[in-house]
């Protein structure tokens, strides 16, 4: 179940990828944030950003479920993590108006 539950996540991830890159080449913006986003780029980018960090905690859970953690791991957490939090600070700055 938990297998389920993990790949069905990422497929949530890779679609925020996707969608990144479809704002980027296309300059889209979902319909509920077209108020808000003032600078498209920015924001595609935080999408591309915060699925590239969820798709790296998908797969430390999806290794990490059998009970064996190790350094390589680790590391992977650690660089979805930073991933997620260069997406959140890009999703902040596509709401703020270009100087």
């Amino acid at each position: 179940m938990n297998y389920v539950v993990l790949l069905a996540l990422m497929a949530f991830a890779l679609g925020m990828v996707g969608l990144g890159v479809a704002g980027l080449t296309t300059g889209w913006i979902h319909p509920w944030e077209r108020g808000r986003v003032l600078r498209p780029v920015p924001h595609g980018f935080s999408h591309i950003f915060s699925g590239c960090g969820f798709v790296c905690f998908c797969v430390f859970f999806l290794f990490t479920s059998s009970g064996d953690v190790s350094l390589k791991l680790l590391v992977v957490l650690a660089v979805g993590a930073v991933l997620f939090l260069i997406g959140i600070v890009l999703r902040g700055m596509a709401s703020f108006p270009d100087r």
